[in-house]
């Protein structure tokens, strides 16, 4: 079968988790077919880069750091955007399948011309960074979390808080040398940083839980200035629309994080949500069955905090703008459908 506007979501393709080579060869389908909606950008640069298995079968790399792909959505003119990103830690294969599920149903949604977070914003989305350890993963290291550097780059983020109690880096949530040590993290902040003027919310997906998360994870003080009344208001409708299972809390009622990415984005972007999104599940490896309906969970959260936005921030409601019409879908091969490695990453198995 050939991919086709309105139909992405309901693809084949949705039925196993994919490696990054077949996210990617995905998700170049979807750009070419849509190439006036979505654009596709290298925002930062793993670690370490290919993998390769030697003749005395070691498993190791070689080369530059691979690219960490950015996908903008966008259409029409929107005087601000919306930043999503999934898969600091590799092992969290649900949260890459749920963005990218999320951007097919964007795609689908402006081709019948519903509505869609790109009425008001445009959107950009990061559905896989941690590509160096989500390789590991499919390469006999399943529950691999840290990057190839065995650095937790959800730790990785500058924090005024100190851990008082620093991991060693043998642990699962090592921060790292220093905070930004890391190339995936240094790209991801500095396109943040030069982009800040028109970033108004970041989402942050994780898996498990059934979580909204609002700040701080590294203090029990509050964010201040009202914007933890707002955080509670905005995060009760996501977790509502959802599903029943989801709860909007605090992070660090979850557990204590020191250096996370929600606490960064909170203070370096100050008045701007910042939230993390655990998704519903009972453990780290979902099964290839609950792709399409965290994926479906996932667009809803998104939408509803591209609705909240605008009251968040204390502003006008951005006037909704009418359905853009896609472009007429050139008929493309469905990628690979079939895991290279890992049978158990398919529906069924």
């Amino acid at each position: 079968p050939s991919l086709v506007a309105g139909a992405y979501g309901s693809s084949v393709y949705h039925n196993c988790f994919r490696t990054d080579a077949q996210v990617d060869e995905y998700l170049d389908v979807l750009v070419k077919q849509n190439a006036g909606v979505i654009t596709k950008f290298q925002i930062s640069t793993t670690h370490k880069g290919t993998l390769f298995t030697s003749y005395e079968s070691f498993v190791s790399y070689r080369g530059v750091g691979l690219p960490i792909w950015a996908y903008k959505i966008s259409t029409g003119a929107r005087p601000s955007s919306l930043y999503l990103q999934a898969l600091l830690h590799a092992r969290e294969w649900v949260a890459t399948s749920s963005a990218v599920h999320t951007i097919s149903t964007i795609l689908d949604n402006i081709a019948a011309k519903k509505p869609t977070p790109t009425d008001t914003h445009d959107l950009i989305i990061v559905p896989l960074v941690n590509v160096d350890g989500y390789r590991m993963t499919w390469n006999g290291a399943r529950d691999q979390r840290k990057s190839a550097n065995e650095v937790d780059l959800n730790r990785n983020w500058h924090t005024l808080i100190a851990n008082p109690n620093p991991p060693p880096p043998s642990s699962l949530d090592y921060p790292g040398p220093t905070y930004f040590s890391e190339n995936e993290t240094i790209g991801l902040r500095d396109y943040l940083d030069k982009n800040s003027a028109s970033i108004d919310g970041y989402i942050d997906l994780h898996a498990y839980g059934a979580l909204v998360l609002a700040p701080f994870g590294d203090t029990k003080q509050p964010v201040g200035g009202g914007l933890d009344e707002k955080y509670k208001t905005m995060n009760t409708k996501i977790a509502k629309a959802m599903s029943n299972k989801y709860k909007a809390t605090l992070s660090h009622q979850l557990y204590f994080v020191y250096g996370s990415f929600l606490d960064y984005a909170v203070r370096k972007f100050a008045g701007k949500p910042s939230i993390t999104i655990e998704m519903d599940g009972t453990k780290f490896v979902a099964p290839a069955s609950s792709i399409i309906q965290r994926g479906k969970e996932v667009y809803d959260g998104l939408s509803v905090f591209a609705a909240e936005n605008a009251e968040f921030l204390g502003k006008k409601p951005t006037p909704t703008a009418a359905p853009t019409d896609a472009p007429e879908p050139a008929l493309a091969p469905t990628p690979t459908v079939v895991p290279t490695t890992n049978q158990s990453a398919c529906l069924g198995d």
